[in-house]
């Protein structure tokens, strides 16, 4: 509800010449280093072997805002350390290079983040590897700063997706395809004061030996999660997949939530979440019956 591009072609010569690469569900391409191939969970590219990833967003909302959420305070709210912040060359402009730490499930990951855009919108451009595989660094960095926009690139989200779902344009309009999720909104813009439905699937895989408790912490962690009031949570099983579903009131702004997870036997998992703010019943409904078209692909 409430998230991630330069020049830079030639290495030694006696280095192999990495591939452009079209990113899924975007208009950019980067140069594909080895060991890396394209990711199928998220825009970007990725590396089993390292646990090294490079994912491009493309975030509708100004680059001087965003921004504003990429200072030292801002971050260390999130969890993570800023190390160090540059400006380096962008076509015939500049963008901003963050270097930061952060460390999630008991690892320490090192991220760069590329960052540019304009009044409309913002890309990021996030390498994130695990510290244990910092030699990695030049390789993530050189990476990053290959990124560039191909107008004519398909950019087309459902073809980016893991999965299907049938969303009647009658109910909810596509707004935004962001890092491997579906955002729809009523009226098809983004943000939205109005109601909002999102599909998406993780983006790594995750060890979770309780799946009810991490349902619940999910659901904690969206934007003013404090003021989320759990109303009952139930098993769910929908294309083979089991999981919980959770309705809940965010007390705060007086909007209803329903979210669905499903977990896979290979520690992935799908997010199904409506977020209402005008006809609670009638939504919920609706909500229940577009998760029902969830399909894998």
């Amino acid at each position: 509800m409430k998230a991630f591009h330069t020049l830079l072609i030639l290495i030694t010569v006696i280095a192999p010449i990495w591939a452009q690469t079209p990113i899924p569900g975007t208009k950019y391409t980067l140069n594909m280093p080895a060991g890396f191939e394209v990711a199928t969970s998220f825009s970007g590219i990725q590396n089993n072997a390292t646990g090294s990833s490079i994912a491009v967003s493309e975030i509708p909302a100004p680059l001087v805002k965003m921004n504003e959420g990429f200072t030292a305070e801002a971050l260390k709210t999130r969890g993570m350390t800023l190390m160090n912040d540059s400006l380096v060359p962008y076509g015939q402009s500049q963008a901003r290079l963050l270097e930061l730490s952060q460390t999630a499930n008991g690892i320490l990951y090192l991220k760069k983040i590329l960052i540019f855009g304009n009044e409309q919108q913002t890309i990021l451009v996030t390498g994130t590897y695990p510290e244990t595989a910092k030699g990695q660094a030049v390789t993530i960095r050189k990476a990053i700063l290959s990124v560039k926009h191909n107008t004519n690139q398909n950019d087309n989200p459902f073809d980016a997706v893991t999965f299907t779902i049938d969303v009647p344009a009658n109910d909810f309009k596509l707004a935004k395809y962001l890092m491997g999720s579906l955002i729809y909104t009523r009226d098809g813009q983004l943000p939205s004061d109005e109601s909002m439905f999102v599909a998406g699937n993780s983006i790594s895989k995750v060890n979770i030996p309780d799946r009810k408790a991490y349902s619940l912490e999910r659901l904690k962690s969206l934007p003013e999660g404090e003021s989320i009031v759990v109303q009952e949570i139930s098993p769910v099983a929908l294309n083979g997949l089991t999981g919980f579903a959770i309705l809940a009131d965010n007390t705060n702004d007086n909007s209803r939530i329903y979210q669905v997870m499903l977990y896979t036997p290979t520690n992935d998992y799908y997010i199904l979440l409506g977020v209402d703010k005008e006809h609670k019943e009638e939504n919920l409904a609706t909500f229940k019956r577009i998760f029902e078209t969830f399909k894998r692909k």
